[in-house]
């Protein structure tokens, strides 16, 4: 059997995103940390979060910042978290 034959007999495949269900914990506790301090470095919120990865938070934070539920902005080398109440 040729190839394309294998090929064209195969599946189609379509890659499924779930959200997982620590998410909307995660997002929470996000939100909750930044309604107590109104602005808080990425890093320090990673400290705070033992129970996550950097990268689970990280790609919460982004998430929030697209939704326009949290402001992000860099300041020298670290990333700050805004809460929207926040008055410069």
């Amino acid at each position: 059997m040729s190839i394309n034959a294998l090929l064209e007999s195969a599946p189609e495949v379509h890659p499924v995103r779930e959200e997982l269900p620590h998410t909307d914990t995660l997002t929470a506790t996000i939100l909750d940390h930044l309604n107590e301090q109104t602005v808080i470095s990425l890093d320090s919120l990673v400290c705070l979060m033992t129970q996550y990865t950097w990268n689970q938070i990280f790609q919460a934070v982004d998430q929030l910042a697209r939704s326009k539920k949290i402001v992000l902005r860099r300041h020298r080398f670290d990333y700050m978290l805004f809460s929207t109440n926040f008055v410069a």
